[in-house]
């Protein structure tokens, strides 16, 4: 009798001493990793949400966590918002059409972190790179919180949506990437930041007559690229002759057209923006470097994340 009740304290002492391992993170711990109390999730009870963590200094430099509730998470996915780097927030996760993949994610025990970048407009901004950086700083930012978050090694993804997919981009096949990136989700992407390699995406397009001929267009270009672009920043934008086989697998999908120019003899900023042809441009340099790619005629945009993650 006496030995099967030390065991049976043994087990008790054991339960009771469970780790955060077993059970799951607690929010306490999390919140002086993050610096950040829990908040309430919008995600609902079953996720902790960590809001407005600083990754930097700057105006826009702020990142939400999601963590699944209860568990330990089996990866993290990295989402950067749209709007033309103009517009948007990180709390866009629960309103855009992809909210069903991000609580899809969660729901599978992956953790989730959405960022601000800054904008165009944000005062010391440089132009597009400021927000390619800022998706840089984001990824370090968590890199360097990995252990304390218990946050898997080799287990990131990273995404976004048009403006957040040329974030993702940039830095899933830039030199000197994060190596721990196993794949990169663009939609209504762009496939280029090199605005004058879009004359190979659009038939006939000369960006140097559409900016002499459309002073909005000259206005974009250059706040675009901070000033007028050199090479070297042309270079330095181009992710998509970055690619190679070793970077990690590509899902894109755009749905808009390919009418550029309607009948009024407008620009369709849309088109020109998030047109298939920008997908096919990008699976076109993937199939020639023999990058592993996906889309939507294959699977949801959840099932590839889950798929290079497991």
């Amino acid at each position: 009798m006496m030995k099967k009740l030390i065991f049976l304290g043994l087990v008790v002492l054991i339960v009771a001493c469970k780790s955060d391992e077993d059970l799951g993170l607690s929010p306490d711990r999390v919140a002086d990793v993050l610096g950040v109390p829990a908040s309430v999730s919008p995600f609902g009870p079953t996720t902790l949400f960590y809001q407005n963590v600083a990754y930097g200094n700057g105006e826009r430099q702020q990142l939400d966590v999601y963590l699944p509730k209860g568990a330990v998470p089996e990866g993290v996915f990295f989402y950067f918002h749209g709007g033309s780097f103009t517009a948007g927030d990180k709390s866009d996760v629960t309103s855009d059409y992809i909210a069903p993949t991000l609580r899809s994610l969660l729901d599978n025990n992956m953790a989730l972190v959405s960022a601000n970048y800054t904008f165009l407009t944000t005062p010391g901004s440089t132009g597009v790179l400021s927000a390619l950086q800022d998706g840089q700083a984001v990824v370090e930012f968590i890199r360097m919180r990995q252990s304390d978050l218990q946050l898997p090694v080799n287990k990131m993804v990273i995404g976004g949506v048009s403006a957040g997919a040329g974030i993702a981009q940039w830095n899933a096949f830039r030199p000197n990437r994060e190596a721990q990136l196993q794949g990169v989700v663009a939609l209504a992407a762009q496939s280029t930041y090199n605005l004058y390699a879009w004359e190979d995406v659009f038939p006939g397009l000369s960006l140097d007559g559409l900016r002499q001929a459309n002073p909005l267009i000259a206005q974009l270009f250059l706040g675009f690229y901070g000033g007028e672009p050199t090479p070297a920043d042309l270079t330095t934008m181009d992710y998509r002759a970055m690619i190679d086989a070793s970077d990690p697998p590509l899902y894109v999908y755009n749905i808009a057209g390919d009418e550029l120019i309607d009948a009024q003899g407008n620009i369709n900023f849309d088109v020109l923006y998030h047109s298939y042809r920008h997908s096919d441009y990008l699976r076109a340099k993937a199939i020639e470097e023999e990058l592993s790619f996906s889309g939507a005629f294959q699977e949801q945009p959840q099932d590839f994340v889950l798929r290079v993650l497991r």
